[in-house]
């Protein structure tokens, strides 16, 4: 295979990888022309691509509508990955994660580091009428809540970089830049009402062997009964609960 034979290659599967980009939660059937839109390449072209992926399971088109959904081979997908490191650290960190919950009396999830969001992989919901919801396979970003600024804290420097620098907001940057030094010297963030009025949060970053940051420990509730003075209480069973974890899942890797 020549250079521009593989080059062709490689574009085509970054074109697929586009593609399949596209579909989230809230948009999981996408028609011909929002993919061609969402992804800036022509109809021709990405009727083609999307053939290939639906012959080969990954999507599927829906009679009734001729909407794109994802097929049967990413739910084979789905299966797989839970054997893989995030299965085993969902296993280790349940059931602090549920003394955690029982404990506080608020929401606890467990998010993953992912391109450049943060996945909800685990989660235990507050017993109480009133409460924060995140459901698990969630993607949030990382620049607003406390689990997303926790992860972004423990980023090498080129990722914060890279992340900040992409940011629309200018006052999200510099909250950011003055903020993230602070969570790596404390271990902790908070949030106070950023993904929405009356949500507050608390996140501790779990360590893998080399330091490395890809999971952490999130307390969620309403602001009206898990206020600043609540959170400032709790923190450091959040901490201590993360680090176990940390500890757990680093001897069950050796």
């Amino acid at each position: 295979m020549d250079e521009n034979e593989n080059s062709k290659g490689s574009r085509t599967v970054q074109r697929s990888i586009n593609i399949m980009n596209c579909f989230t939660i809230e948009e999981s059937e996408l028609s011909l022309t929002e993919i061609s839109n969402k992804i800036n390449l022509a109809k021709s072209t990405t009727s083609r691509l999307l053939d290939t992926l639906v012959h080969n399971g990954l999507l599927q088109k829906k009679f009734s509508n001729s909407k794109y959904q994802f097929g049967y081979k990413m739910y084979q997908f789905g299966r797989i990955a839970e054997n893989t490191i995030s299965f085993e650290i969902i296993e280790i960190a349940k059931p602090f994660m549920k003394n955690l919950r029982n404990e506080i009396g608020e929401s606890v999830s467990l998010y993953m580091l992912e391109n450049k969001k943060r996945r909800c992989i685990a989660r235990y919901g507050s017993n109480q009428s009133i409460r924060h919801v995140v459901n698990i396979g969630e993607s949030l970003s990382l620049e607003i809540g406390s689990g997303g600024k926790v992860l972004l804290a423990f980023q090498p420097q080129s990722f914060v970089e890279s992340t900040l620098n992409n940011l629309d907001s200018e006052n999200v940057r510099t909250r950011l830049t003055k903020e993230l030094p602070i969570i790596q010297k404390e271990h902790f963030s908070i949030s106070l009402d950023e993904r929405g009025a009356g949500v507050n949060s608390i996140a501790a970053p779990i360590f893998g062997l080399d330091g490395e940051v890809n999971f952490c420990l999130c307390v969620s509730g309403p602001s009206i009964r898990f206020s600043t003075e609540v959170m400032n209480n709790v923190k450091n069973d959040v901490k201590t609960n993360a680090l176990k974890i940390s500890e757990c899942f680093n001897n069950h890797s050796i």
